[in-house]
This record gives C-alpha cells, sequence and structure tokens, in this order.
C-alpha cells in the first residue's frame, strides 16, 4: 500500500494551496481531483488582488480574462447606483484552477485527475483512503486526509452524515450572453434586492466575449433568475444571444465544520463560503494555508491538527459567524437592506476598506484582511 503524508481531496483553490505548501515544506503529498481536467466550475472567478498573496504567487496574465474588472457599480433596492474604483481579478476557474494544480505539481504534489474518493476510515495515527480512477481501484494511507472538495464533500458527508438534507440548501446559477450591451465591461455590477436574491447581491459583469448574469437562492432559483434577467434587460436595454447556462446546487447544510481529528477540512467543504461578503475563494486559500500550518506545528509539537487548526481558523469563524448575524439581518426586510446601503453607511464602510487594503499590503498573508469588511 503506497503511504503519504497527506491525501488532499480537490483540485480546487483551497486544495491546490494546500497541496502546494505540504510539498513545498517536504511531505510527500497527493492532490487528488474527481474530473478530468482543466474543469470548469460554476463560480464568479472573480477575488481581489490579495488573492496572488494567499496562494503564493503572482497570477501569470494569460490565466486572467482578458477584461480587466477595476471599477464596482452597486445598485440598492430603491435603484439607486453607488460606484467606487477597485481592482479586481478576473478569471475562469478552469484555467484558474489548472494553473495551480501546476504550481502544486512544480512544488512537488503527485497530482491525479479523474480520481474519485470512494470511502476512507481511520486506522490509528493513519488514514485508509480507497480511491477509484482509470486504473481501478487503489487503497492508500496517509498521516493526514485534507478535505477541499467543495459543498458537496465527500468527505464531510462520510464524517457528518447529518450535515446534508435531502432538497438543496443553496444554489446558483449563471447565464452567459454574446451582446452588445451599452455595459462597462471593466465593472461589476452588484445588485441588492430581495426581489433578485433572499441571500446575498445578484451580478452582472463581463469575461472575455461572454456577458454573465446571475444570481443564487436557496428556493425558487429560477424564478429569481428570470426575474433579475427581466430587470436587467429593462434598466440597460440588454439584449443578446444566450450561449450557456450554468449553475451548482448543494444539500450541505451552511455551517462551519473544520474536521475531526486527522481529517481537516478546508475551503467550501469545511462551510467558509461568506454570504455577507459574497466570497469564498480567498476564504478557501487561507483555511488551506491554515491547515498546513496546523500539520506542521503537530509534526513539532505532537499535539492534534484538529486543535491546532481550529485555534488557526478562530478569527475567521468568528467573523463568518458575526457576517452571518449581519446578513439574515439586512435580508428580513427590502427596507433594512436599504438601510444597509445608506449613504452614510457606504461612505463609513468604503473608508474602511481603504484603511484595510492599505494594511493588507503590508500585513502576512496568514493575517490579510479579507474584504469587503
Amino acid at each position: 500500500m503506497k503511504t503519504y503524508d497527506a491525501v488532499v481531496v480537490g483540485g480546487g483553490i483551497a486544495g491546490s494551496v494546500a497541496a502546494r505548501f505540504l510539498a513545498e515544506h517536504g511531505l510527500h503529498t497527493l492532490l487528488l481531483e474527481k474530473h478530468k481536467t482543466p474543469r470548469n466550475k460554476a463560480c464568479s472567478g472573480i477575488q481581489f488582488m490579495y488573492l496572488e498573496r494567499l496562494v503564493g504567487e503572482r497570477i501569470p496574465r494569460d490565466a486572467l480574462c482578458r477584461n480587466e474588472l477595476r471599477r464596482v457599480e452597486m445598485v440598492t433596492p430603491s435603484g439607486k447606483a453607488v460606484i467606487g474604483r477597485m481592482a479586481m481579478l478576473n478569471f475562469w476557474r478552469s484555467t484558474f484552477d489548472s494553473w495551480l494544480n501546476s504550481i502544486a505539481v512544480r512544488k512537488g504534489a503527485e497530482f491525479r485527475d479523474e480520481t474519485s474518493v470512494l470511502d476512507f476510515c481511520r486506522e490509528s495515527d493513519r488514514v485508509i483512503v480507497r480511491v477509484g480512477g482509470a486504473g481501478g481501484e487503489q487503497e492508500i494511507a496517509a498521516r493526514y486526509l485534507i478535505g477541499a472538495d467543495g459543498m458537496s464533500s465527500a468527505i464531510r458527508r462520510k464524517l457528518r452524515p447529518a450535515h446534508f438534507g435531502n432538497r438543496p440548501s443553496g444554489a446558483t446559477v449563471n447565464y452567459y450572453f454574446e451582446s452588445d450591451a451599452g455595459l462597462d465591461p471593466g465593472t461589476l455590477y452588484m445588485f441588492y434586492s430581495s426581489r433578485f436574491s433572499p441571500l446575498m447581491f445578484a451580478w452582472v459583469y463581463k469575461k472575455d466575449d461572454w456577458w454573465v448574469v446571475g444570481t443564487g437562492a436557496d428556493r425558487d432559483l429560477l424564478k429569481y433568475a428570470e426575474t433579475f434577467l427581466s430587470y436587467v434587460e429593462e434598466r440597460y436595454s440588454f439584449k443578446g444571444r444566450l450561449v450557456r447556462k450554468e449553475g451548482f446546487s448543494t444539500p450541505m447544510e451552511p455551517s462551519i465544520f473544520l474536521g475531526d481529528g486527522n481529517v481537516l477540512l478546508a475551503g467550501d467543504a469545511a462551510g467558509l463560503v461568506d454570504m455577507y461578503r459574497g466570497l469564498g475563494m480567498d476564504n478557501a486559500a487561507l483555511s488551506a494555508r491554515f491547515a498546513v500550518k496546523a500539520v506542521l506545528e503537530a509534526g513539532k509539537t505532537g499535539h492534534p491538527a484538529i486543535g491546532l487548526y481550529g485555534r488557526l481558523m478562530s478569527g475567521m469563524v468568528s467573523k463568518m459567524h458575526r457576517n452571518g448575524k449581519r446578513q439574515a439581518a439586512r435580508y428580513a426586510a427590502e427596507e433594512a437592506l436599504q438601510r444597509s446601503l445608506s449613504t452614510p453607511r457606504m461612505i463609513r464602510d468604503g473608508m474602511l476598506m481603504l484603511v484595510a487594503m492599505q494594511a493588507d499590503r503590508f500585513l502576512p498573508p496568514e493575517r490579510i484582511i479579507t474584504l469587503p469588511l
């Protein structure tokens, strides 16, 4: 039976970053991805510039979309637009994740795509993982198993089956259009209204040659999506040819769970999508770095990695709990949502964002202040 120091499941941002830093520190690491790569993922592919520091590499231009996003236009429930300047990374997850996979390999990790985890069990101080792929089924052993396999995580389902229900707890949909819309290809448009989403903002932006129109919901997703699309068509005289529709849903309850024993969870698998901020990729990369740090410290001190990981993640977890309460309060009624986007609050939040962005230029990666606040 082949043995590794760590097996990382999921070739997305959290998995690739974890595998990269584990291998870079000399741990014999296997990174598994169940799909053939490059593989597409239904995701915005928009992040703040500090993601480069979190993944540990400057992102090459060919891993990004041709059009750069440098402005944000936030539309309140009343229809008022608030515009601000903010540079953002814009990428397709297929291209970006494949680049991250290659970094992990370059740092020494072994990578297998089209390989799924069929089962695992804990045996003394190691995990026995049964995988299946083109070469058939195989058992491998590892001191640590890191689940970074998304919102339908097979690793989390094995550990906590009660966390998964019979109906979707959340879903998103993106419509892709070829259009000569009179919109700015350098602007991310964000729409806050419970008419368009009961969970978060809806969005319009451009990726290369296609405009993306999307939203998220925990029920009646297509109804919200069609209502929002009709609004965009009317507000911006938006017309075009629909070229693709994609989305995802998850039955996993929206709660944070970091793992058990020598099985750690990172990114979406740990429930680290922050609806208040509308982001998860920075949390995914940051949690991966903390998972690696916990594994390394456990090797030096003999303390359980899950306890170390929990302490390292305490700030992020606390912030997500606070943001969850804030998001529930603002979406309790349209009036509350409108108040949360009032001019005085927007000015205050904008000033805090500027201060945080300046601080992030000097803070070490693991202390970066994730945005928006």
